[in-house]
């Protein structure tokens, strides 16, 4: 394959991952929200946690309001790999695989250091299982191979990671398919493009009893409600907001543009609060499309050794080497590069480490990585290190020391930080740089609740008939400060569905 078409095939697939956000579900809602005037239940975001509370709460016969500020369901799972991790499901039971909650649980505190809230993951992991057969029951097909140990994170210690052929598209398609009869019925009525602006609430602290809403026509209308439950997604498009929690610019464009942090907001103003800001870690690996803030993503380099030992090394804008580069942890690798001046990297080689080593990338051949150079901005090329240094901003000096050190320890076999993996050592001009820069598909922070899923207070006080779920919740409650596969997909659909099923009190 060319440079020229591995290009155009990036660009498709971003192209159908944009049109996917904008096409509206061709099945719309029936009836009108004018149809009830107190609602049993209005649930603010149509996504991976709003669709399954409200499918549950309306099969139990509840009048359902769901309301979503973009032009079709789905939110995250739209661009989501709906990557999930479930314990003691029929699944591993049908392979013969012997897992528990309290195994998964264990697992999730190793891998985040103890870390993940222990109240809230206790609840996800304990309801993953029904969450996840009940998926699979209504026909979800899971990806051939799986359940997995392990899939750009840290290995669990049973196959209980698994997720469809299209990524979040395949949860999304099932979740559509259930909702339908209940709006069909009459049990869920579907605002689309509707963006909720406020709670109804006397006072902060106070009982919540509806929301505020503006349609598309710029309408605004009042929509009361028993009860409110926000699953409408985090703020990791809201730059300020990501940068006030985060600590630090999101650089990548990589979300939903409508996570905006309008619930958090909302819950905040409702007399809520903000919790996990100090677990902030950034994803790694990722090449942006350019120096611009925030950028698309160009591209994923292989830096797992398992399937891609490295050959280069890995500099900070200083010019040092941070890490073993062959490191078979992505939380070490995570955990590195969140240390490092504005969470980046640049990887160092030469031409015979580039003719000699396998792509950088699993989505660009190696004759597409050779001819990014001097066409893409983060891709970089110089006839000497000093050169490379001045074309990149990395410090000469600093550059310089690390590859005359590496050199020596791949002479010698012996490396300070512990690699083993050191085919060549990096002399022959011309010099090559990548950028890489860390970046985030899931907000770190996110709005307090209980065990019930109810908002609360910072002394715990729960606000009455305010709940939340889903990524408002923030990746700190679920995963601490790592990240641990499929605990943001099963939370959400494990905590919608069991809302749907408590949140109403059983009618006769």
């Amino acid at each position: 394959m060319s440079g020229a078409t591995g290009r155009r095939r990036f660009l498709r697939h971003v192209g159908t991952l944009a049109a996917a956000t904008v096409v509206p579900w061709t099945h719309a809602a029936s009836g009108t929200a004018a149809a009830h005037r107190t609602w049993d239940v209005i649930v603010v975001g149509a996504g991976t946690a709003g669709m399954p509370l409200a499918i549950f709460a309306a099969r139990r016969g509840g009048r359902v309001l769901l309301i979503e500020a973009a032009p079709r369901t789905g939110g995250t799972l739209l661009l989501s790999s709906g990557q999930m991790s479930a314990a003691g499901t029929k699944l591993q039971r049908s392979l013969g695989i012997d897992d528990t909650p309290q195994e998964h649980y264990d697992d999730v505190m190793r891998i985040s250091g103890n870390t993940a809230n222990p109240e809230i993951l206790r609840l996800a992991v304990d309801h993953a299982a029904a969450a996840a057969d009940w998926l699979m029951d209504c026909g979800f097909k899971i990806r051939a191979g799986h359940p997995v140990l392990s899939g750009g994170h840290d290995p669990y210690s049973k196959r209980r990671y698994f997720w469809g052929e299209r990524g979040g598209l395949s949860v999304l398609e099932v979740l559509e398919r259930e909702l339908q009869p209940e709006i069909d019925r009459g049990g869920v009525t579907l605002l689309l493009g509707t963006q909720v602006t406020s709670l109804v609430q006397a006072s902060a602290g106070g009982p919540v009893s509806g929301v505020v809403a503006r349609g598309g026509d710029m309408r605004t209308e009042t929509h009361l409600g028993r009860s409110v439950v926000l699953t409408c997604g985090g703020y990791i498009s809201n730059a300020g907001m990501f940068e006030q929690f985060e600590g630090v610019r999101d650089y990548g464009d990589t979300v939903s543009s409508f996570s905006r942090g309008a619930g958090i907001t909302m819950g905040v103003a409702a007399g809520g609060y903000v919790r996990g800001q100090e677990c902030h870690q950034p994803l790694f690996n990722a090449v942006l499309a350019s120096n611009t803030v925030p950028s698309p993503l160009l591209l994923h380099l292989l830096t797992d050794p398992a399937h891609r030992p490295a050959w280069e090394i890995w500099v900070n804008v200083r010019g040092e080497r941070f890490l073993r580069e062959d490191t078979p942890s992505f939380d070490e690798k995570e955990k590195a590069l969140a240390r490092q001046p504005e969470e980046r990297c640049w990887v160092i080689l030469d031409d015979a480490i580039l003719q000699a080593s396998p792509s950088l990338s699993r989505e660009w051949s190696k004759d597409d990585i050779i001819a990014a150079f001097g066409v893409y901005p983060l891709f970089y090329k110089a006839a000497t290190l000093a050169g490379l240094a001045e074309v990149t901003g990395v410090d000469p000096a600093g550059l310089r020391k690390s590859v005359l050190d590496y050199n020596r320890a791949q002479a010698e076999g012996r490396d300070s930080f512990g690699r083993e993996h050191m085919p060549l050592p990096i002399a022959k001009p011309p010099f090559y740089a990548v950028r890489m820069q860390g970046y985030y598909l899931l907000d770190t922070a996110g709005l307090g609740v209980d065990s019930r899923l109810r908002v609360v207070a910072r002394d715990r006080t729960p606000i009455p008939n305010l709940y939340a779920a889903g990524e408002l919740l923030g990746m700190a409650a679920l995963q601490g400060r790592s990240y641990c596969g499929g605990m943001s997909v099963t939370p959400a659909l494990a905590f919608g569905r069991l809302l749907g099923e408590s949140i109403l009190p059983l009618k006769s």
